[in-house]
């Protein structure tokens, strides 16, 4: 059989045009295949040939360069805002139509990656005579990405700002989760799509969001006519907007759909030795055990923090004026406030967050929870403890919005001049994660930063510093 390099470089092997039957034409759509059934088949030469192409290119003002998407991506891309998933599917489907002309081939299509079945990265993506190789990926299990939150059926709306939506969930899980733990250029949002693997990643989130759509069960999306899709759908100068037909329907409207277009229905066990295996604190039903608390920071009162490849927890005693403010929080009606709302009644608190040198590699994140449980104490699922997750990725957004500062979407491209640069702040409701739990004694708040990772071993060091760590409580709303 021949191999797969040298498949590659046959001097034929563009013309082999025939394709699997799973990646064929089929009522005039092109079938997006996943990454195992793609990388068989002839058009895998092709996809390699124009990446190739487009990282000789040098000109990032030219569509054919590789550098051209990233910059477009730093410049436009939505992140933790309206029509996240409008946008990509967008900058998705030009450019897959760009792989097309560059390779020659007009039946390439895009493949996606499904974690959720193989969530070690495709042995493709770690060769060094491929273009599909990148060596600054610090992590190459993505088990800890995996999260059923965003399919459960109580999510039927999709927009943010309404309560149990669907895309800023799957947004912050897995989208988030994968891009941290593969680390490296995939950690920032200004350098992500330099690597190939993002192509593959945002293939299977727009993969999930069509599932997400044909799943029924009261899930609905607004009208194309509605507001929420009224931002800026740019994708650099030298690109088309895409006409926004999406919105209302399924992939199928812009001429493609999946092989698979159905939802995960479990999170497989991870894989022999994988870093999931290996985490600590773990208790069943996946719920983590509360980890050591380090430090105590009375409610109101801003502490220094450092993370590292530790999980822990940080101790907010409060007195009993201090837990019936928390009770009057719990028994107030819930709002529909974002996620990060500096309005919520109760919210964790991170100010002047920055990246060390370690932390900019990313391979790591670390989900956030409040009042986890001892061992043999749980009482609820995973999801009602979590009020969010921090890591590289997430700094980066931070720092996108505070750079951007009023300027909204125009101002963007000034505000991602640089990865990394700054501090960031970040805010983690938690009013209705202790609506959730409903814990009987109040006599403190307990937040723990539980680490996941990308790799079994992963280097030892602090990753993550924070000069104010606070827990605020204002009226309730």
């Amino acid at each position: 059989m021949i191999s797969r390099r040298r498949f590659l470089q046959s001097s034929v092997s563009l013309a082999l045009v025939p394709l699997l039957p799973r990646v064929a034409m089929s009522a005039g759509l092109r079938i997006r295949p996943s990454w195992e059934v793609f990388c068989q088949g002839p058009t895998f030469a092709s996809f390699c040939s124009a990446i190739a192409s487009m990282k000789a290119n040098k000109d990032n003002t030219d569509p054919t360069a590789w550098t051209y998407w990233s910059e477009s991506h730093r410049q436009f891309c939505p992140h933790g805002r309206a029509y996240f998933l409008a946008w990509h599917r967008g900058f998705l489907y030009r450019f897959e139509g760009n792989l097309r002309r560059i390779s020659g081939d007009p039946n390439l299509v895009l493949p996606y990656w499904n974690y959720y079945d193989s969530p070690t990265i495709p042995p493709e993506f770690l060769d060094p005579a491929l273009p599909l190789y990148r060596g600054d990926r610090t992590g190459f299990d993505v088990s800890n990405a995996n999260s059923m939150d965003a399919f459960d059926d109580t999510l039927i709306h999709f927009q943010r700002g309404k309560t149990d939506a669907f895309e800023p969930m799957v947004e912050t899980r897995p989208h988030n989760r994968v891009h941290n733990l593969i680390g490296g250029a995939m950690s920032s949002i200004p350098t992500s799509p330099r690597d190939p693997l993002f192509w593959v990643h945002h293939a299977n989130i727009d993969r999930l969001w069509a599932a997400w759509s044909k799943a029924g069960n009261g899930r609905r999306q607004p009208a194309a006519s509605n507001i929420y899709w009224s931002g800026s759908f740019q994708f650099g100068s030298a690109t088309k907007d895409v006409p926004r037909v999406w919105t209302t329907s399924t992939s199928a409207n812009l001429g493609y759909q999946y092989d698979n277009e159905t939802m995960p229905s479990a999170t497989p066990p991870p894989p022999s030795g994988s870093t999931a295996q290996a985490a600590v604190f773990s208790l069943a039903g996946g719920l983590p055990e509360r980890p050591a608390s380090i430090q105590r920071a009375p409610l109101g009162v801003a502490r220094p923090l450092a993370l590292d490849e530790r999980s822990i927890s940080v101790d907010v005693p409060l007195s009993a004026q201090d837990a019936n403010r928390v009770r009057s929080v719990m028994l107030a009606a819930r709002t529909t406030a974002a996620a990060t709302d500096e309005s919520s009644p109760l919210r964790v608190v991170l100010d002047g967050v920055h990246l060390t040198g370690l932390g900019e590699k990313g391979g790591y994140f670390y989900d956030v929870y409040v009042n986890l449980p001892g061992r043999g104490g749980a009482s609820a699922p995973p999801r009602a403890y979590l009020i969010g997750s921090i890591g590289a990725f997430e700094i980066s957004v931070a720092q996108m919005k505070a750079r951007m500062g009023s300027k909204g979407m125009q101002g963007m491209g000034m505000a991602m001049h640089a990865a990394h640069a700054g501090n960031a702040r970040l805010v983690l409701p938690m009013a209705d994660a202790l609506r959730r739990i409903w814990p009987t004694q109040l006599d403190r708040l307990t937040i723990s930063f539980v680490r996941k990772d990308g790799r079994k071993h992963p280097a030892t060091g602090e990753v993550i510093r924070i000069k104010s760590f606070s827990v605020e409580a204002g009226s309730a709303m």
